[in-house]
């Protein structure tokens, strides 16, 4: 295994974190705002984070390690 040297950037722009960050922003978001409870349904995060895997396989040109 090797570790990449540019943590940040990949935490920030690689599509499986982001299908994490959605999943648990849609978890947090009823709490938040109790009104949302009835129009979010609560398999929506799931699918999101099934997402996950998948978009970590696809290339992305951006995340290339100088």
């Amino acid at each position: 295994m090797k570790l990449i040297r540019n943590k940040r950037r990949v935490l920030r722009w690689s599509l499986s974190m982001w299908c994490v960050y959605l999943a648990g922003s849609f978890e947090l978001l009823p709490y938040v705002v109790p009104y949302l409870d009835d129009f979010i349904p609560k398999w929506l995060s799931i699918g999101i984070l099934l997402m996950s895997p998948i978009a970590r396989i696809i290339h992305q040109e951006n995340l290339k390690d100088e």
